[in-house]
């Protein structure tokens, strides 16, 4: 197809392939929803100890950032459909392991939690651009229906472990890999990459070959705007990480509750965020990313007070109020992550004309350092001082957010 020629046909293409990732939002949120209610879990009971489990956790984030400059670099050379059917094989692979894995081969859950979240990075970046090259205005409305969709299908996956909780985890890793395998066919037959199709017919503006790649590393850390938002999201993702890092292991190590009820907890999480997300999408077209995200930090800010509140209530005796408030807290974080999402993903495609993918993976690849030791600082707080220590410490971080946003970003 010539792309000049033929506007409606792109544009038919571009509504077909917003049609399939809806779908595999859908279906992809259901797989993901199962696995955040079990992952931490299922590591705490095999390692026994909340600070390795924040470690392990932590390593996971880290793979989810630190392959990203180059991820992205495959990505504008090679196209987003083929990063992303690369992508499954490898989750797929994360998850053989994390089924043959036990409290005495704990190697065998650390090369699954490498390969997994190295599948989820390929597969996310890849996505997100999929999502923004076919979407020609509003795009933060179309974020949010993107993420409506997988919302949507976090609450199948929860919903399942709510009511099955008892069955091993093993078995709901074999689900998420047929999942998978049904991505993977759907992504082969029916997407088309546009951009690939750009790239072909020479209409995608293509950097100089002869200039080193350390070039874009110093335009992306040199340029004002660019140097705020760095700072920004790498604070942002060390901060509500000291707490996330091993929120769901310290629900379960510090309250005994069960795996149906973090299922609940997890439920409220994504029941609030399908039913914010596209109006939160709108409201970034309509505020701007700025007032958005500052918004989000005081959603974020309300998530560590309930926390906070909820274990202050538990210790006096008031044990009644325990699983309520958590549910409120969970709630707060949804509304924090839905505000966040389209604002982030909107400044973070848009970074460089001519090598976005990489550009966004740079960027990815500094945040990451803002999550290498969360997990271990995380742990350290509860097994040495207390079980609420992170949350203080997190929500304090987030009130220097909002005064950094306030005075140094700029839409």
């Amino acid at each position: 197809m010539n792309l000049n020629q033929d506007s409606k046909g792109i544009d038919k293409l571009k509504r077909k392939n917003l049609w399939i990732l809806f779908i595999i939002g859908l279906i992809h949120g259901f797989g993901i929803g199962m696995l955040s209610v079990l992952l931490q879990p299922f590591i705490l009971d095999l390692t026994n100890s909340i600070l390795i489990t924040g470690v392990l956790v932590s390593l996971g984030g880290v793979i989810q950032f630190l392959p990203l400059p180059i991820v992205g670099k495959l990505s504008d050379k090679h196209g987003r459909k083929i990063l992303l059917l690369v992508s499954i094989p490898i989750y797929i692979l994360g998850l053989l392991f994390f089924i043959i894995s036990n409290s005495s081969t704990l190697y065998f859950l650390i090369i699954g939690i490498l390969l997994y979240f190295m599948g989820f990075t390929i597969n996310s970046l890849n996505r997100q651009f999929l999502t923004s090259e076919n979407s020609d205005k509003a795009k933060g409305f179309m974020y949010g229906l993107m993420f409506f969709s997988f919302f949507g299908g976090t609450i199948g996956g929860s919903t399942l472990i709510m009511f099955n909780g008892s069955i091993n985890s093993r078995f709901y890793f074999v689900i998420f890999a047929g999942i998978l395998l049904i991505e993977w066919i759907i992504y082969f037959l029916f997407l088309t990459d546009i951009y690939k199709l750009k790239i072909n017919q020479g209409l995608v503006p293509q950097h100089n070959p002869t200039n080193k790649d350390h070039k874009i590393w110093r335009k992306l850390l040199q340029t004002p705007k660019t140097k705020v938002l760095l700072i920004f999201f790498t604070l942002d993702i060390f901060i509500y990480s000291i707490s996330l890092s091993i929120y769901s292991g310290g629900l379960k190590d510090q309250y005994n509750f069960t795996i149906e009820q973090l299922a609940i907890f997890s439920m409220a999480f994504n029941i609030a965020s399908l039913v914010s997300q596209i109006p939160a999408g709108k409201l970034v077209d309509k505020l701007g990313k700025k007032k958005t995200l500052i918004l989000s930090q005081f959603f974020g800010f309300g998530f560590f007070f309930m926390n906070g509140l909820a274990y202050s209530l538990w210790t006096m005796g008031f044990e009644i109020f325990l699983f309520p408030f958590i549910i409120v807290a969970q709630i707060c974080i949804s509304l924090s992550v839905t505000t966040f999402i389209p604002s982030e993903q909107i400044l973070l495609t848009n970074l460089d004309e001519t090598r976005k993918a990489e550009s966004y993976g740079i960027v990815g690849f500094i945040r990451g350092i803002g999550f290498v030791f969360t997990g271990v600082i995380g742990g350290l707080l509860i097994e040495n001082v207390n079980y609420i220590a992170p949350f203080i410490l997190s929500a304090i971080g987030v009130l220097f957010e909002v005064w950094y946003l306030v005075k140094y970003f700029h839409d």
